[in-house]
């Protein structure tokens, strides 16, 4: 078994909700601000150097990871020129400042200065601690920049469509419908479908806003 460098923290997702509206509240950003500057948080609001690497995610398996001093985020060099990557990186950016936030005390204590290096302490993890740290972080970037507010607000405008496809439908096949409506409002916020697709079932309001 995997012996464990650094155990994080048991935060439950409303605990980690709740950090990422009062990290919103810090930033100045109000409740219902979409798309939220994620970029410009982390070098202006956060002082986060950004640090382009090449060929980071062929060559290491990864987007991007925080710095044990703290001060830097290291991004794969394509994802970060490449327009075509832009909503990747914004989740990229917010996942790293959901480590900043929930875990700075146990990364600053990691001996590790380049991919490769970041790669081994997260194969030295416990299955079980390396789920709960990257998990972690991934909740605390999907509330940043998907707020429950504005996501209510735009799948009640997608009322129509939705009564549409239900009417066309034969099977009423709910999952391909939230896959759909995904798509189509994501760049309301500046992520992927997949993005949207994980909020709307981690909030669990798609049958709280259209019941069957």
């Amino acid at each position: 078994m995997k012996k464990s460098t650094i155990i994080p923290k048991r935060y439950s997702f409303s605990e980690i909700r709740d950090m990422a509206e009062i990290f919103r509240n810090n930033q100045s950003l109000s409740k219902k601000q979409i798309p939220v500057p994620i970029e410009e948080i982390v070098e202006y609001g956060l002082n986060l150097e950004i640090i382009p690497i090449h060929d980071m995610k062929s060559k290491s398996d990864i987007d991007g990871f925080l710095s044990n001093d703290l001060k830097s985020i290291y991004i794969d060099k394509r994802m970060y020129m490449d327009e075509r990557y832009r909503f990747r990186l914004h989740f990229t950016l917010a996942h790293e400042v959901g480590h900043l936030i929930l875990h700075s005390d146990e990364i600053s204590k990691i001996n590790f200065q380049n991919p490769d290096e970041w790669v081994n302490f997260r194969n030295e993890m416990d299955e079980t601690d390396l789920n709960w740290f990257e998990q972690q972080a991934h909740e605390f970037a999907g509330r940043l920049l998907v707020p429950v507010d504005p996501l209510k607000k735009i799948l009640e405008n997608q009322r129509d469509n939705v009564e549409k496809y239900r009417e066309i439908s034969q099977n009423n096949d709910n999952d391909k419908l939230i896959e759909a409506i995904a798509r189509t409002i994501n760049h309301e916020f500046e992520v992927s479908p997949e993005v949207i697709l994980r909020r709307i079932r981690a909030e669990k309001i798609w049958y709280e806003l259209f019941p069957e």
